[in-house]
């Protein structure tokens, strides 16, 4: 796809997630957001956040059992 007309916000090729964008993961994940969905919001790929959320720095909560810090 051509660069000129893509949808997504240019990020810098191995820029760290900001603690920012680590809330929105958080708060977006808990509100039930897809992987895809917050992606798409923060302009990165999915992968990006897979990886986030399982290195655990992102808090998951399930139920009354919550993973990461």
């Amino acid at each position: 796809m051509d660069s000129l007309y893509s949808t997504m916000n240019q990020r810098i090729k191995g820029k760290h997630l900001s603690f920012e964008e680590r809330v929105i993961i958080q708060t977006r994940i808990k509100d039930g957001f897809s992987l895809r969905a917050i992606a798409r919001e923060l302009g990165c790929s999915p992968s990006t956040i897979s990886y986030e959320v399982k290195r655990g720095t992102v808090s998951l909560y399930h139920g009354k059992q919550r993973r990461g810090q």
